[in-house]
């Protein structure tokens, strides 16, 4: 696997260690710490499987020779006729594709089909010579399994096509699974013919055929793995417990709209619904009172974050979207599906998945999306006359009159079971695919081991002469590892993780925090990054929520769309706040009091931990504030003013105070010239309250200086020797004029008389005047 992304195959994976089989899962990357605890689980629970990473690239020139073949392989195939009208897909792959190859594709283009297609499969013969790289031959020698399953082959440009090859090259069975309705048309090429092709009906078997060149007797149909459950799920809620967790009217009809993924409406799909929905209000019944249900992809969900469609009888649902992956999350879609009258969409496996639930699943062919779906090959499977599901509107009239009768209560005529039947489980409803794909499975494997595969007669004579061309592609990649070393600066990489995390293209919710240092450090860097991290994309506050101690809580005003006290989650579970709280405890024990904390349901989250500041503090220090706002990653803003304690009586005109071992005559000096309340005894909250309505602070070093100058008052140390050099600088960089205060650093070194003297003509000043200085 490139990553544990093969949720579908999972109940095949569990059936076969049912049956006594041992199954190793090896993996490139973890995507996050939510795919590692789903990989120990699954380990937990079956006694057969085993995990671990497989071994890491060994960069070279034939490797990136290699890559350079395939992407360009990939992208030559939609130029080809068939893919006249997938200007999307086409693009998306000219993306990926070398820059050479992009202007000799333009060239071959214009020779028509067969230039297209000659190119494409010279470079396919040249790139079979390749031989697989020596760590993937080894890694498989050491595993000596008798079936190699890759199960992600299709990914343009993918290395994966090399453990395929190793097996073959090591008489190693091989068998791949297609997991998606639409991974045959969309992706890149296989390289190799596996020994056996498991895919969903006769029409991807075709595909496996005409567009891979997979011959007829390795393919095999096991139906849609990827659906089975929904085929045994049934209801869990009635009506009204339903509409009233969504918030919406159980005596109404409910349409719920399924959303897309971002490759087919990465931003476009929210302003869509808006006026989807408008245009069907205005035509009265059956629309003017019934609910619209929308339910966001659970990779692209940022757009909805903010909630804004909701209204009367429109509800976003979940808000963050979520993959149903768990008991919980599978009883939310489909009790979504069952308790609507129709379902409506643009392109997605969900209108496959309502289909299973026996609901009407409608579309409209709409413009702003024609390229992702009409221009798309899978989509066209969904509306064939013969056996499609969808009710088709070829523009908004249309549609709106076959939605309508949907609503009404229409008549089932059956395409929703033709559908199912040829496409979803052509062996037969009542045959679930994880049955079929481990009895294939089992099958190859007591089939007779293939003889070792040695590649072409000529691939040493192609790689001799590829040689040169290799060494070339070695040396322009080892420069760009070299580019990408000079700018891997630790901001660099702490901006990296923020996009990867923060801003993926999921719209997940991002738990950041908690904090777990010093206070100073928590006012200086770690929500002043917070500050810049939910305002780098539009939408990101909304899915920020933010864990931290509850002396420091009112600090996080204006941060993120939700606030959680730490002592609150983890008091029951571990009482010592000492130790750092890590990401891994956030996204194990105490997954569940976080989504509760934040109402996120099952969503799965993102963390940003603070960990990330702390080890960057001294570089995000040297920032200065005339930086572009994109590189700067530092955003302060004035604290908020809070109540002083109830029963403190606090003077009209009068200092804030705190000190540790100053000098006495210091303390009495500030005495005579102003009324001073010390700030000894108070919690944060109170000290904040008290520091809003005083003319300044005076006194040690620390916290309550920074929390005086955030407040927009003076302040004015001593103790200098304990103040960090880094935190003076952010303190003199970024808050020297208003609406912040200035923090003023006595020496210490000079006579107590001396500091005392400063000390007066400083409060003498005017409280502005001194905010200014």
């Amino acid at each position: 696997m490139e990553h544990p992304g093969v949720g579908s195959l999972m109940p095949a994976l569990r059936l076969l260690d049912e049956r006594g089989h041992r199954l190793h899962l090896a993996y490139d990357t973890l995507k996050s710490v939510e795919s590692h605890r789903e990989l120990q689980e699954l380990a937990e629970e079956c006694p057969g499987i085993t995990f671990g990473e497989l071994p890491p690239a060994v960069h070279s020139g034939w490797a990136a020779l290699a890559a350079w073949l395939r992407r360009s392989i990939d992208y030559l195939r939609y130029l080809e006729p068939r893919y006249r009208d997938a200007t999307k897909l086409r693009a998306r792959a000219k993306r990926k594709a070398p820059k050479a190859m992009r202007l000799v594709g333009r060239f071959a283009r214009l020779t028509g089909r067969p230039g297209v297609a000659g190119l494409r499969r010279t470079l396919q013969a040249v790139e079979r010579c390749l031989a697989p790289p020596r760590e993937v031959e080894r890694f498989l020698e050491e595993q000596q399994p008798d079936i190699l399953l890759p199960a992600h082959l299709l990914p343009i440009g993918t290395t994966h096509a090399d453990y395929l090859r190793a097996a073959k090259r090591l008489g190693i069975r091989t068998v791949f699974p297609v997991r998606g309705w639409d991974n045959l048309t969309n992706k890149g090429l296989l390289r190799d013919a596996p020994d056996q092709v498991l895919v969903w009906n006769d029409l991807q078997a075709r595909e496996a055929e005409e567009l891979h060149r997979v011959p007829a007797d390795h393919i095999r149909l096991v139906g849609a793995a990827l659906c089975d459950s929904w085929f045994t799920w049934g209801v869990t809620r009635s009506r009204e417990e339903f509409c009233r967790v969504v918030g919406l009217r159980a005596d109404r009809p409910i349409v719920l709209y399924v959303c897309s993924s971002g490759f087919v409406a990465r931003n476009s799909e929210a302003d869509f619904v808006r006026g989807w929905i408008e245009q069907l209000r205005t035509r009265g019944e059956p629309f003017a009172e019934a609910g619209f249900l929308v339910r966001p992809h659970p990779l692209n969900a940022a757009q909805w974050a903010d909630g804004g469609l909701d209204g009367p009888q429109v509800r976003v649902w979940p808000r963050f979207g979520e993959a149903p992956h768990d008991e919980e999350s599978r009883r939310n879609f489909y009790d979504s599906m069952f308790h609507s009258a129709a379902v409506v969409g643009i392109n997605t496996t969900a209108q496959i998945e309502s289909a299973i639930v026996g609901r009407p699943v409608h579309t409209l062919l709409a413009d702003e999306f024609r390229e992702t779906q009409q221009g798309t090959l899978h989509f066209h499977y969904l509306k064939a006359d013969e056996f499609g599901l969808l009710f088709v509107g070829r523009n908004f009239e249309e549609h709106a009159a076959q939605l309508a009768e949907s609503v009404r209560g229409r008549h089932d005529d059956g395409r929703n079971e033709r559908f199912l039947r040829r496409f979803v489980r052509p062996q037969g409803l009542d045959r679930p695919a994880k049955e079929l794909i481990a009895d294939a499975i089992e099958e190859l494997g007591s089939s007779p081991a293939p003889a070792p595969a040695r590649g072409p007669r000529l691939a040493p004579v192609v790689r001799f002469g590829l040689a040169p061309l290799a060494a070339l592609g070695g040396q322009r990649a080892d420069r760009r590892r070299e580019r990408s070393a000079a700018r891997a600066t630790p901001l660099a990489g702490l901006r990296r993780v923020v996009r990867k995390r923060a801003m993926h293209r999921t719209g997940a919710p991002v738990v950041c925090g908690p904090w777990l240092e010093d206070e100073i450090g928590e006012l200086l860097y770690w929500i002043p990054f917070l500050r810049w991290t939910q305002g780098m994309s539009p939408g990101l506050r909304d899915r920020v929520f933010t864990v931290c101690r509850g002396s420091s809580a009112s600090w996080y005003s204006g941060i993120g769309a939700g606030l959680a006290e730490l002592e609150q989650l983890v008091r029951p579970d571990r009482p010592d706040l000492s130790a750092a709280l890590s990401e891994s405890e956030l996204q194990g024990r105490l997954r569940e009091h976080v989504a509760r904390a934040f109402d996120l349901g099952s969503r799965a989250f993102r963390v940003l931990p603070a960990d990330l500041v702390v080890a960057t503090r001294s570089h995000l220090a040297r920032q200065k504030p005339a930086a572009r706002e994109q590189h700067r990653m530092l955003e302060f803003a004035p604290l908020a003013a809070s109540e002083p304690p109830v029963g403190l009586e606090l003077p009209d005109e009068f200092v804030a105070v705190r000190f540790d071992d100053e000098p006495a005559d210091v303390v009495a000096a500030v005495a005579e010239r102003a009324h001073m309340v010390s700030l000894d005894g108070l919690d944060r909250a109170a000290q904040a309250g008290v520091l809003a309505r005083s003319r300044g602070f005076v006194g040690s070093y620390g916290v309550e200086a920074y929390l005086a100058v955030l407040l927009g008052r003076p302040a004015i140390v001593l103790g200098a020797e304990r103040a960090d050099a880094d935190d003076l600088s952010v303190a003199s960089s970024f808050l020297p004029r208003p609406p912040f205060g200035r923090l003023h650093v006595l020496d210490t070194a000079a006579s107590p008389a001396e500091v005392a003297k400063h000390a007066a003509r400083l409060l003498e000043a005017p409280v502005e005047a001194l905010a200014g200085v």
